[in-house]
């Protein structure tokens, strides 16, 4: 599979995003240091490390989703794209648990400073969407649809959809497999 120049984009957009939340929150770890010497807040190579290991996770877990949407658009049968998008949904959420437990339990890291980066680039997407919104034009490297919302839109209602698809999901389990009759929508003038 080819990757498309918009998860590209998306992803780098995301990366410089997390990156410099990850350089924020060093910093803020370090003056909390400084003025706060003997509180239980210290500031040591955990800490960077931490923020690092986190933010790589952070945006790993967005290029995944992106790869995974990407993948799913071209499946004509919607059991089978609804169903790539929970297992990628179900690994994805793996991968961040494990990596919050070896954040906590791993003395090399600081677990707050390893947590926190996953927060992140749901953040920077919000903000892209907010700045696309007021500006109109698009963010670094995105492209303006028709709506008004370049890819950080997109890919923020992706993340919905494959939220709301997981919801979906555990629903159809929930009522023992079967699966309910939704009626068509149709598009009226």
């Amino acid at each position: 599979m080819k990757l498309q120049s918009a998860v590209k984009k998306e992803t780098v957009a995301v990366a410089a995003g997390t990156g410099i939340g990850c350089a924020v929150l060093i910093v803020l770890f370090l003056i909390m240091y400084l003025i706060f010497p003997e509180s239980s807040v210290k500031f040591d190579y955990r800490v960077v490390l931490g923020a690092l290991c986190g933010g790589a996770v952070a945006v790993a877990n967005f290029f995944l989703m992106a790869l995974t949407v990407q993948s799913v658009v071209n499946v004509t049968n919607r059991d089978d794209a609804l169903r790539m998008m929970r297992v990628s949904y179900r690994n994805r959420m793996l991968m961040r648990g494990i990596w919050i437990i070896v954040a906590i339990v791993a003395p090399c890291f600081n677990y707050a400073a390893g947590i926190i980066p996953l927060f992140i680039p749901s953040l920077v997407i919000k903000i892209r969407g907010i700045r696309l919104g007021v500006t109109g034009k698009p963010a670094a490297g995105g492209t303006e649809s028709a709506g008004g919302t370049g890819n950080a839109g997109q890919t923020e209602t992706a993340d919905q959809a494959e939220t709301s698809s997981q919801a979906g999901a555990d629903q159809t389990e929930a009522d023992g497999g079967e699966k309910a009759e939704q009626p068509e929508e149709t598009v009226r003038p």
